[in-house]
């Protein structure tokens, strides 16, 4: 059949698909994450410039 995969073809598909899932997600929090400390740098600085 045209366009199915099968065999070993669909678990190299899957594990990619998830290697890609994977890679994204790891790309996200470590985005948020140095979004997170850099708004907390400048709450902070905030703060001691009010004190």
């Amino acid at each position: 059949m045209t366009g199915v995969i099968s065999g070993s073809g669909q678990w190299a598909y899957v594990v990619a698909a998830y290697a890609l899932t994977a890679l994204l997600i790891a790309a996200v929090l470590g985005h948020s994450w140095r979004a997170m400390r850099k708004a907390e740098r400048r709450s902070d600085a905030l703060r001691r410039d009010r004190a």
